[in-house]
């Protein structure tokens, strides 16, 4: 061969060999690589890549499980985006709606804010108070409540809309109702135990009348007993919509008292005089005269109006209890 010679490195190996006489000797001798060795090789390589591929793969899992969280992250992330963008643009379509129903109402006053101020004030002091008992309820004295110009200035509102469940729903606004006014109410109440009909255009919705109820409770008083007739139309051949509206709620007190014979004395209690219509008034419609207090309809209900609404309420003859002045009052 050309170039030096390379021997394999000898690997010394023992075994039995015929010595002297026969005698069993042991020697050592050359021999190639452990079969053994190798076969241990393998295995070793084996389990290597048999935990390397296992650490691939809970890698390869470890990945995947994060790449679902953070993708899971995102979703929710522009879910709660698009929730907000559409109580957004929901709050601009109610804002629209309103401007388009109420865009008509003067501007806010300042000076009449202070007025609504000053009243939450005075209804805030007069809760501290405690209010004496009330008479025994007597369900022969009743009293026909209004509401716009009674126990609240007769301006625009009176009530709030709001979505609910996809559907518009009235809301009773009292925050403007008078103090003063509903104390002189109270003073009839806790006087004569009359108990309380209510006759004013809030007591077609149970919001609104919820609204009125709980303002007489905050002033101890008992919620309303019941309410007029609502089904009863206008007589459409008056020519004056306003007195048509009158006559109408004359007929439906009228309604209701015929089918209450357990009332003896009763009041009505009204911004508007009723007893206009009595000239004119249907068959079966009562005398309004006698029984009407009425009130100034930016001023509502006074003690010296509730104390001849008790004296009515005792059977007492007074004169028609109508303002001096009468105020322009139309239909709108």
């Amino acid at each position: 061969r050309d170039g030096p010679l390379m021997a394999e490195e000898p690997t010394l190996v023992e075994g039995p060999a015929l010595g002297p006489d026969d005698e069993d000797v042991t020697v050592v001798g050359v021999s190639g690589p452990s079969k053994s060795s190798s076969a241990m090789d393998q295995v070793k390589k084996r389990a290597a890549a048999t935990e390397a591929e296992r650490s691939r793969v809970q890698k390869q899992k470890l990945e995947r499980v994060q790449a679902g969280l953070e993708q899971e992250r995102q979703k929710r992330k522009a879910d709660t985006a698009k929730m907000e963008a559409a109580k957004k643009a929901k709050a601009a379509a109610d804002d629209d709606l309103f401007a388009g129903l109420y865009g008509g109402l003067p501007p806010p006053d300042p000076k009449k804010d202070q007025v609504m101020a000053d009243r939450k004030k005075e209804k805030e002091n007069w809760r501290a108070h405690r209010f004496p008992p009330l008479a025994q309820e007597d369900p022969s004295r009743v009293i026909f409540l209004d509401v716009d110009g009674v126990l609240r200035p007769l301006t625009a509102g009176g009530f709030r809309a709001m979505m609910v469940d996809g559907e518009w729903a009235l809301r009773a606004e009292t925050a403007d109702f008078i103090s003063s006014s509903l104390l002189a109410l109270r003073h009839i109440v806790e006087v004569t135990g009359a108990v309380i009909v209510l006759s004013s255009e809030w007591r077609r919705d149970q919001p609104m009348r919820e609204g009125v109820d709980n303002c007489l409770q905050e002033y101890e008083m008992r919620p309303c007993a019941t309410w007029t007739p609502t089904d009863l139309e206008r007589d459409m051949g008056t020519e004056n919509p306003f007195k048509a509206f009158t006559e109408r709620r004359a007929r439906e007190i009228s309604t209701w008292m015929s089918k209450n014979p357990q009332v003896k004395q009763w009041v009505v209690i009204d911004d508007i005089n009723m007893a206009s219509v009595d000239e004119e008034r249907k068959p079966g419609t009562l005398l309004m005269a006698p029984r009407i207090v009425q009130t100034h309809r930016k001023i509502g209900l006074t003690l010296e109006q509730a104390k001849a609404a008790v004296k009515i309420l005792r059977g007492e003859k007074l004169p028609p209890q109508i303002l001096a002045v009468q105020p322009h009052m139309e239909l709108t």
